[in-house]
């Protein structure tokens, strides 16, 4: 009788118009909600930049000196997503949530679904929470607003969404500030580092360890001033392979961590300054060292380090604008030769709000990438964006 509620409110809501994509089950004790939004996008790059596509992680080389300009349209950054919100009991609330974009596809025009986020969350009335599934990296603080996808990813911005097991605790001082504490046991994503066919990151005999501790301070405006302190710890393994077959288990480690501090410090009502600087290894999959964790002809990770800073202003309610620097800075003598050795970005948006659903956005970014015993590559980068939310 349950399974026939939830379809039919499945049903009902994805008939009902925009304004009430709500439903609740009242004998499942189950309340549903759709959101999430359409998405188009142009963006022109005076230079290609990788991966190429409709967003940009760094600047790809000149070929004979010459530039390769790019232009792309876009709409796969729209999302779908589902709230779930119960059954609830005395002291344990209960919510889950599924989101999906639609960059499965390799293809401009080929739209796959992909799954960004998937878990549940159990919490207590005590500030003790527990999350199972896919989320946002424990580590990540803050995030630039941006209007690129890659939201600076190899330029500055650590981390992405993976599966894990989260422990969360908050604990209140004063009225005007808590302490939120963090814990995760997440999977350890890696690459086929020894071409053996298998990605190394997934043969770690433990999951990967990450952390954060950050301190919410109520100051003179309506948003927390918060400031923390995150980082993870984990292991790629590799096993030596021979025609595919593995000759020899466990045969070397790389260990990947990342140390960092984030701040989000609101000025004014309008005015916020936002940033976050790290320090690390191997921490390709996390976006850090240009796309580079191990240089395997060296048998050593590569060190990296970096950061961003934003200062947002929000005039109106409707009008919104952001300026911000990023940098990845990969240590020299870690990186081969020819290979990316330092990333930077300048970038400035602007968004406003037509109505509560329909937001117009644009973003201008210098992008600067050093090469290794080559010449830098440089990208002027203008993006243009409408989305429509529900």
């Amino acid at each position: 009788m349950k399974k026939s509620w939830i379809a039919l409110a499945l049903v009902v809501c994805c008939a009902i118009p925009a304004f009430a994509l709500e439903v609740t089950v009242p004998d499942a004790g189950l309340r549903l909600q759709i959101y999430g939004y359409l998405r188009a996008d142009v963006s022109h790059d005076t230079q290609a930049t990788a991966p190429k596509g409709d967003f940009a992680f760094y600047v790809l080389p000149e070929v004979n000196g010459d530039k390769d300009a790019q232009t792309h349209f876009g709409a796969r950054e729209s999302r779908l997503g589902l709230n779930l919100f119960g059954p609830d009991s005395a002291n344990w609330k209960t919510t889950g949530k599924l989101e999906m974009d639609f960059y499965g596809g390799d293809k401009a025009n080929a739209y796959n679904p992909r799954m960004r986020l998937a878990y549940l969350d159990l919490a207590h009335s005590s500030g003790f929470s527990l999350r199972f599934g896919q989320d946002w990296e424990t580590f990540v603080e803050v995030t630039p607003r941006i209007v690129n996808f890659a939201y600076l990813a190899d330029s500055g911005a650590l981390g992405l969404r993976r599966p894990q097991a989260r422990a969360t605790q908050e604990l209140k001082v004063t009225d005007k500030t808590k302490l939120v504490l963090k814990i995760a046991a997440a999977q350890t994503v890696g690459e086929d580092l020894d071409g053996g066919t298998f990605e190394d990151g997934a043969d770690a005999d433990w999951p990967t360890a990450q952390f954060n501790v950050a301190l919410h301070q109520k100051l003179w405006t309506e948003k927390s001033a918060r400031i923390a302190f995150s980082g993870h710890y984990g292991q790629e393994t590799v096993d030596e392979s021979v025609s595919n077959a593995v000759v020899a288990a466990d045969s070397q480690d790389f260990d990947s961590w990342s140390a960092q501090g984030s701040v989000f410090l609101p000025i004014s009502k309008q005015l916020a300054v936002q940033g976050n600087l790290w320090k690390g290894e191997n921490l390709d999959t996390y976006f850090g060292g240009i796309g580079q964790g191990v240089n395997m002809a060296l048998g050593r990770e590569i060190e990296a380090q970096g950061g961003w800073a934003q200062l947002l202003y929000d005039p109106t309610d409707k009008l919104s604008f952001g300026f911000g620097y990023a940098v990845d800075d990969p240590k020299d003598e870690d990186v081969a030769e020819g290979k990316p050795s330092k990333n930077e970005s300048i970038f400035g948006n602007v968004s406003y709000k037509f109505t509560a659903a329909v937001t117009a956005l644009a973003e201008y970014t210098h992008m600067t990438t050093d090469y290794l015993g080559r010449d830098e590559a440089c990208n002027d980068r203008v993006q243009v964006a409408m989305k429509y939310a529900f």
